[in-house]
């Protein structure tokens, strides 16, 4: 079953689920489910690559017999088969010995020319392929003839007898193969079968029923202060791309690979506002058009403690195995036919083939380097003489130098981006903000940038906003390694209100509106976090009040910051007293929050960087809560998206610079008069 097929009776299986909506438009989910087709597919690439695998392990035992000899089936088809006629006919004609061996001769040179071709390409394959069709039925014909003649029956009876039987022949053995396989191929189907149903299953559950959900709530708004959902599956989906929210910096990445012809693009953004999620929804190929092939995407994460030779090589061996995977899974046939020359009867593309056997080679490069050796002897005496040549092949374990490693990585990267073109080669290194941007990052970045810059390849990695400001500073002629290094610098920000629900809409239907809002503040605006605030709520009964769930989120958040908090400060290394914060934070009440804050901060005066900033920050984080009880009450008919935004906002700030998460919280409060604003921050 194609690729097509299976997204068709997924999209038509959604719909039939869905009838009983209200608004139904079927042509506008249909159009809808289309635009968004390969994020669907993405969802279930997984369950699409072990059903590619299934199918080729299908076809490979029903050639099995052929496979296992491949160089006497050459040899048969396009040797034999075709010479043999002109030998038969030689000698049940008894022509002149002359004649017999011109023809014989004739026929045999180029059955070893076809032969020869055959090894030469696809082209070579093809006329292979031809000759044996023509040997073979030249080879019943004359048999058939021999024998009539032979036999004196009707000339032309005969053949036709015997060509009927032959057809007759190969139908039988075609329907015995299909009514009594062998027990490898009825285990290798039943295997492809499970594989298909998980794989429709995948595509159905993970990729089309969320884009519609999301498609039908994009249309309409739920009120309600009262916890109701239809159906909430879709947050248990640990580890898929139901989890991400295609946002525009992914999309403005798509069109800069789309638009040139390779370079090196970097991602930036803050920490937790989803670069891996965005680049992992890019290696499966959700940012693609409708109906473009897959990349090649070869993703890697930079190492904190790193080796530039070492990285190189973990790159390049990764590299390679991407290139199998690929290939496995566009062309099934192509890795079998890297390993056996003669599959000669078994089409796959000649690129495909080069491409396996060159990351076959480049694994074994890697840790190896293959030397040959030769020895030869003689020996001559009165008996006669002997001569005698032995040759042999080794592995020594002679490691390449970093030039020789980045050169030969970089002829192995253009050769596949040749060989696979259209489709095109992505290498992607994750998490270098971990680095940062100060001088480890650019001394990492200045090693490994030796491997960019290879025509047909792009490269995308993921840097800190530190690094974005360095390239942004080229602009005023302050030019750094970053900006030497990048064609492009995308800038991915958190999640603001209406990603949150389109997001939450993918995964959990018909949940109101409030309680949509209810985890985005509580993420702020952080993707994995959304999830996780949103599993959190509808672990709550249904029916459960909006104040009674929020009351819920706040006491969890409470524990954890007070523990945390007291944890820290257990560890921390301080010559001076924290008795009296620990005491605050032991004996702690969820009943008066922002009185709660207030003793938080009186219960240490010292000079301690570090204690004054846990101090701090435990006290933004409950002033959040207490904001969060204020604002999420029953009597929140409304939700505005600009004051949700800003509350996300300020969760985010009280959790890294309490200052000014307090300052925004205070300016949060301001704005809603029945709230009482919190005291001034603290300076």
């Amino acid at each position: 079953m194609t690729e097509d097929e299976v997204f068709e009776q997924a999209v038509d299986a959604a719909l039939d689920s869905m009838r009983d909506r209200e608004p139904f438009d079927r042509e506008r989910l249909r159009t809808a489910a289309e635009v968004a087709r390969p994020w669907v597919m993405a969802q279930a690439q997984e369950q699409q690559r072990k059903h590619a695998q299934q199918m080729a392990s299908v076809e490979f035992h029903r050639v099995r017999w052929t496979a296992e000899h491949p160089v006497f089936w050459r040899w048969m088809f396009v040797v034999v088969l075709p010479t043999a006629p002109m030998v038969i006919a030689g000698l049940v004609l008894r022509v002149e010995i002359s004649v017999f061996l011109t023809w014989s001769l004739t026929a045999l040179g180029l059955s070893l020319a076809t032969l020869w071709l055959s090894g030469k390409g696809s082209w070579g394959r093809w006329v292979a392929r031809g000759w044996s069709i023509i040997g073979s039925g030249t080879s019943m014909l004359t048999l058939g003839t021999s024998f009539a003649l032979l036999a004196g029956w009707a000339e032309w009876g005969f053949l036709l007898l015997f060509a009927l039987g032959c057809l007759g022949a190969m139908a039988l053995g075609d329907a015995v193969a299909t009514v009594l396989p062998t027990g490898e191929v009825i285990r290798a189907i039943e295997a492809a079968d499970v594989a298909l149903r998980e794989w429709r299953a995948a595509v159905l559950e993970l990729g089309v029923l969320p884009v519609l959900r999301a498609e039908v709530r994009s249309r309409e708004t739920l009120p309600g202060v009262e916890l109701r959902y239809r159906d909430a599956a879709g947050l248990q989906k640990g580890g898929s791309l139901i989890g991400h929210q295609p946002v525009p910096a992914g999309r403005r990445l798509a069109d800069l690979v789309r638009r040139l012809d390779g370079g090196n693009f970097a991602l930036a953004g803050p920490r937790g506002a989803g670069k891996t999620s965005l680049l992992e929804a890019f290696r499966q190929g959700a940012y693609l058009e409708p109906r473009q092939p897959l990349d090649l995407v070869v993703m890697v994460a930079a190492p904190v403690d790193y080796v530039p030779r070492e990285f190189v090589l973990h790159l390049y061996a990764c590299a390679c195995r991407a290139v199998l995977s690929y290939v496995e899974l566009v062309h099934p046939y192509a890795r079998k036919r890297a390993g056996r020359r003669d599959l000669w009867w078994r089409e796959a593309p000649d690129e495909a083939v080069t491409a396996v056997r060159a990351a076959l080679r480049g694994l074994e490069s890697i840790a190896y380097v293959r030397t040959h050796t030769g020895e030869a002897s003689g020996k001559f005496g009165f008996r006669g003489a002997e001569v005698g040549y032995k040759k042999s092949f080794s592995l020594a374990g002679r490691p390449a130098t970093f030039p020789e490693l980045v050169d030969d990585f970089r002829t192995f990267v253009a050769a596949m981006a040749a060989a696979l073109d259209p489709e095109r080669l992505v290498i992607i290194i994750d998490e270098m903000d971990r680095i940062g941007a100060g001088e480890q990052a650019r001394r990492f970045l200045n090693e490994i940038k030796a491997v960019f810059d290879v025509p047909g390849c792009y490269y995308l990695i993921s840097v800190s906003t530190e690094a974005q400001h360095d390239f942004e500073l080229a602009g005023v002629g302050l030019r750094s390694v970053f900006d030497s290094s990048f064609d492009e610098v995308v800038r991915v920000d958190y999640l603001d209100h209406e990603l949150a629900r389109a997001l939450i809409s993918r995964s959990v239907e018909e949940f109101p509106e409030s309680f949509v809002a209810l985890a985005y503040a509580f993420s702020g605006g952080v993707a994995r976090q959304l999830i996780r605030s949103a599993r959190a709520i509808v672990r709550q009964e249904q029916g459960t009040p909006l104040a009674t769930v929020a009351a819920t989120l706040i006491e969890d958040e409470f524990d954890r910051v007070c523990k945390t908090t007291a944890d820290a400060l257990t560890a921390a290394q301080t010559q001076e007293d924290v008795t009296g914060l620990l005491r605050v934070l032991v004996g702690r009440g969820v009943e008066d929050l922002r009185g709660y804050r207030k003793s938080i901060q009186a219960a240490y005066d010292g000079e301690d960087a570090a204690i004054k900033n846990l101090r701090d920050l435990a006290a933004a984080r409950v002033e959040f809560l207490a904001v969060v009880r204020d604002y999420f009450t029953n009597d929140l008919t409304e939700v505005v998206p600009a004051q949700v935004d800003a509350l996300a906002r300020a969760r985010r700030y009280a959790g890294s610079n309490p200052v000014t998460g307090l300052a925004l919280l205070q300016e949060f409060s301001a704005a809603m008069p029945e709230r009482p604003a919190p005291e001034q921050s603290p300076q």
